[in-house]
Order: C-alpha cells, then structure tokens, then sequence
C-alpha cells in the first residue's frame, strides 16, 4: 500500500490526512456517516456527494450497508433528485 503522504497534496489538514491513510471500506464507512450528518442538517447536496464519494471508495460498504441504502433512498426522493444518486439508486436496487 502506498503512502498516503507520497500520493496526497501537500495542503491536507491532519484530518484530511488521517482520514485518507485508512483503508478504504473504513473511508467508505467514514463518508456514510458524514452524509447521515449532512441529510440530518438538510445538506441534500452535500449528502450526495458524500454518497457517491463513498461508492467510489469503497462500492461494498455503499451498496451492502443498510444504512447506505437507507441514506441512498431518502436523498434519491428528493427533487430533483442528483445523478449520481439516481445512479446509485438503481445501482442498488431502489429504483429501475
């Protein structure tokens, strides 16, 4: 596994840096979390950028985690529901 130090910006706060030098389905779980918070203080966008994020991370930890599907549902009935979502959404099994 490469160094997260050698492979990430020289500008990340030590946040950003610990979050990145984990393995990826924790930074998955991470952001699954970080979009229930965003959806909790009514960030729609925020929530699904999280989401997709995550999917991009760490695609098991989205479309097997019952919260993520929870999460994927309730930020896919908004309108207009964001693509990556809607994508998501079929992706798991939510929409057709």
């Amino acid at each position: 596994m490469p160094d997260p130090a050698a492979v990430l910006p020289a500008d990340l706060s030590r946040r950003d840096f610990a979050i990145a030098a984990l393995p990826a389905e924790y930074r998955g779980a991470y952001l699954v979390d970080a979009a229930r918070a965003y959806l909790q203080v009514g960030d729609v966008r925020g929530a699904a950028r999280a989401l997709v994020d995550a999917d991009s991370v760490a695609p098991a930890e989205v479309r097997c985690r019952p919260l993520a599907r929870t999460l994927i549902a309730d930020v896919a009935r908004a309108q207009p529901a964001p693509a990556g979502v809607a994508r998501l959404a079929t992706l798991v099994g939510l929409t057709r």
